[in-house]
């Protein structure tokens, strides 16, 4: 029960384990919990419901729900899996459930709580009343004109808003010439004339009105045709007047300002509250290179240089808001795509009742200041020689990730690293030479670095480089290596002669060996001079147990990479057979290292190795096209086999990895329905979208896809339904559960019952008893492998097995 535990926990929808209990007359009344995943008890607040009746845990639930409880029983009775929404009245919840019998007797209902779709319809319905409401009481006056009778008629917020009284105006068409500015009338009338002649989909003019103490009101005027006669012919328009004198006056006045800010040195720019750009001044298109006709109506977001967090300009928004008022440094961009700092008033322009209906920015570009301060700033944190970070920066950044290391629990190293013999280069050829030569090593030094690595000069001939982020400290170990092997070379400097140069590194851990960046810089340095002593040209750790551990470790890299280069691998075949006649069905390759005559070394040995040091790409490709080869003179000899390949999330990842796969069927000749790769769930779920393609195209090739150690990994369902995978392996801890004594039963039938609703192959990992082997059966799971068939075979002892002999 606790694997079953486990893979629940490890599906994000809730999920339950339940058994369907009936009364006398066969109807189902109640049911019990026998396991739920984590989401269950996180979706439902129900918390201890394993081994408890639904009656006792949620009480009323069967008085409440009963047709719910009915329908678990008849899923419960082996009818086909449902879906269905449910509103649990005792628990007042809604749910979208899917349930399915893993066993007569048993349900398994997977779930999500949907109260916020619910909630969310239920919304819809009251804001669509609510915006039948506000349309009846809005503030807006209205019109209706019959064009047949040429009556119009308006209602009381129309004359309230120019200051009459209601029914005072007489608004008939005859007299609007009494109300309108007569230029604002002809537009007008030309707007409905257009209108009228289906010109336009709707009349809208801006009017100048007269109020009744004499002065002229801006009104924006909208309206269309809503009735015809039986010929067509329009006969009723009707539409809304809306108050927009504040907005024109605003207007106006930004018209009065672009005099002033047209004139300044700094440049302007105007926006309204959503950042759409109403205005820039001569001066904002000198920095900036954009100009007015290129910016306006464009965002703002236009100028973001891509170095601020979003956060950064909401909060200048707040407050500029709050206090009308924002003062600061910020990047913007170029039109020639230049970043470019720039010192920045953002103030606010507000409306009557205090409301933000503006906002002007006005900057001043500093980037020429910045430069000069730049400069200074690297001088007193670099080396004027090389231009590599000096000892204080080198201080300020251990120190950095030092604080890193501690919270993400991972290893740094620092490295010390002096030149062998360089006082006999200076003597012999000059200090320019020397300079010269200091230049080159660390730029040589630069191109073996990472970006995340940092490389220093100390003073010197010393350099110190920091490698943060480490997945285990003998990693630097390996850069050790790297940087003496290109170091040892001649390095011309001018025309004078080529000078060989080596040297000698220290390395320190943390937080094994020092813990603050003196400290850590102290040992650096005692670990190098170690070097020198033990005979120069290489490195030494502050521990010599480190020391001895890093060498082991380089020599089994490079045993790895000789044997890939000479052919140090075979293949050994797991067979796979049909479960109720034991046939041979195809095989599984597995890879083996040869080391010498007594030593075979199996993949858990040096394939974590291979991933790290990326030798597992060319690893994979000899692994693929030896299967492939393998393949195909078993398919000659007349088995058609299919041969399964695990692949590696590395290889998965790769662009060409779909080519290297086309490219070993086109050379052995075998058909891409007879090769399977296996790849465990954790390589199917980064780059979801790149993985998906991949396997698909791998798909159009014939080829087959098997999830590995099915159930060990993220196993979401939904998941699973998007990808496009034909052999789900149940994992051998699950076939072992199937043991009485261990009670695994369920979850063994459920991933069965899952790859059956999928429409995917089974082929169950690790059979080693006959129990194991009937129960499988009984699931109706058709293919396994296992020490019960057969152990790893040779390649000469599985071809023996399949009749076809040896080549």
């Amino acid at each position: 029960m606790s694997s079953l535990k486990q893979v629940f926990d490890r599906l994000l929808n809730g999920l339950a384990l339940c058994q369907i209990h009936r009364d006398a007359a066969g109807r189902a009344t109640d049911f019990s919990y026998l396991l739920v995943n984590d989401a269950f008890v996180r979706l439902t607040g129900l918390a201890n419901a394993v081994g408890r009746r639904v009656s006792e845990l949620i009480p009323g639930f069967q008085s409440s729900d009963p047709a719910l409880i009915e329908r678990y029983g008849r899923i419960a009775s082996g009818t086909e899996a449902e879906r269905f929404d449910c509103f649990v009245e005792a628990l007042g919840m809604w749910f979208n459930v899917s349930a399915f019998s893993p066993a007569p007797g048993y349900f398994i209902a997977i779930f999500d709580v949907i109260n916020e779709r619910k909630d969310a319809e239920r919304s819809l319905i009251e804001k669509t009343r609510q915006l039948e409401r506000v349309l009846e009481g809005s503030m807006q006056g209205y019109w209706d004109w019959n064009l047949a009778s040429n009556r119009f008629s308006v209602s009381p917020r129309f004359e309230t808003m120019l200051g009459y009284e209601p029914g005072e105006m007489r608004l008939d068409p005859s007299n609007w010439w009494a109300y309108v500015w007569p230029a604002d009338l002809q537009q007008a009338q030309r707007s409905i004339d257009a209108h009228l002649k289906s010109e336009t989909p709707a009349h809208e003019a801006e009017l100048r009105m007269l109020t009744k103490s004499g002065e002229w009101h801006w009104v924006l005027t909208r309206g269309r045709v809503v009735e015809w006669d039986a010929a067509g012919a329009p006969v009723m328009m009707s539409g809304t007047h809306t108050d927009i004198h504040e907005k024109k006056l605003a207007e106006l006045a930004l018209l009065e300002a672009a005099a002033v800010f047209q004139s300044t040195h700094e440049g302007v720019l105007i926006t309204d509250t959503q950042g759409a750009i109403l205005s820039v001044n001569r001066a904002f298109s000198d920095i900036t290179g954009y100009g007015a006709d290129e910016m306006v109506g464009q965002s703002v977001s236009l100028l973001a240089s891509g170095r601020h967090e979003p956060d950064f300009f909401r909060n200048i928004l707040k407050e500029v808001v709050a206090h009308g008022l924002w003062r600061g440094e910020m990047w913007s961009r170029r039109k020639s795509g230049e970043i470019y700092p720039q010192l920045t008033t953002v103030s606010a322009v507000t409306g009557e009742r205090g409301e933000v209906i503006r906002v002007v920015a006005v900057m001043t570009d500093i980037s020429q200041i910045k430069a000069t301060e730049a400069r200074l700033e690297h001088m007193a944190h670099h080396d004027p020689l090389t231009g590599l970070p000096n000892r204080s920066l080198l201080f300020a950044t251990v120190e950095r990730a030092i604080g890193f290391a501690r919270r993400e629990g991972r290893p740094l190293a620092l490295l010390m690293l002096d030149l062998d013999h360089f006082k006999d280069i200076n003597d012999s050829f000059g200090h320019r030479a020397g300079d010269e030569l200091l230049k080159s090593v660390s730029t040589l030094i630069r191109t073996r670095l990472r970006e995340s690595d940092l490389l220093c000069r100390l003073g010197g001939d010393e350099f110190a480089v920091l490698l943060p982020a480490l997945t285990h400290a003998e990693e630097a170990a390996l850069v050790a290596e790297d940087l003496i092997a290109a170091l040892d070379c001649a390095i011309e400097i001018g025309a004078s002669t080529p000078l060989r140069v080596s040297c000698s590194i220290g390395i320190v851990t943390f937080p094994e060996q020092g813990s603050a960046p003196d400290e850590l810089l102290q040992h650096a340095d005692a670990a190098m001079y170690r070097a020198k002593r033990a005979g120069r040209n290489q490195f030494q750790f502050f521990s010599d147990v480190l020391t001895g551990q890093a060498r082991d470790r380089i020599a089994m890299i490079e045993a790895l990479r000789n044997a890939i280069a000479c052919g140090g691998f075979e293949l050994f075949f797991q067979p796979q057979v049909t479960l109720r006649t034991r046939e041979v069905s195809g095989a599984e390759a597995l890879l083996r290292w040869r080391r010498d005559a007594q030593t075979v070394e199996t993949p858990d040995r040096f394939i974590p190795l291979a991933e790290e040091t990326g030798l597992i790409i060319a690893l994979g490709e000899w692994v693929l096209r030896a299967a492939c080869a393998e393949g195909q003179r078993w398919n000659v000899a007349g088995r058609r086999l299919k041969i399964a390949v695990n692949v590696s999330a590395h290889q998965l990842r790769r662009d060409d990895f779909v080519g290297s796969v086309e490219g070993a069927l086109r050379e052995s000749g075998l058909p891409g329905e007879l090769l399977e790769l296996e790849l465990t769930e954790s390589a199917l779920l980064s780059e979801h979208a790149d993985i998906v393609r991949r396997l698909q195209q791998l798909r159009e090739l014939g080829v087959s896809i098997a999830i590995d150690d099915f159930g060990t990994g993220y196993s979401s369902l939904a998941y699973l339904r998007r990808l496009p995978i034909d052999t789900l392996k149940v994992d051998r801890q699950f076939v072992r559960d199937l043991e009485p004594e261990r009670g695994g039963r369920p979850i063994a039938a459920m991933i069965v019952q899952i790859a059956k609703a999928l429409g995917l192959r089974v082929v169950a990992e690790g059979i080693e008893t006959q129990f194991q082997r009937e129960e499988l059966l009984l699931l109706e799971c058709e293919l396994g492998q296992g020490f019960l068939f057969f152990r790893p075979l040779e390649c000469d002892a599985f071809r023996e097995l399949i009749g076809i002999g040896s080549a």
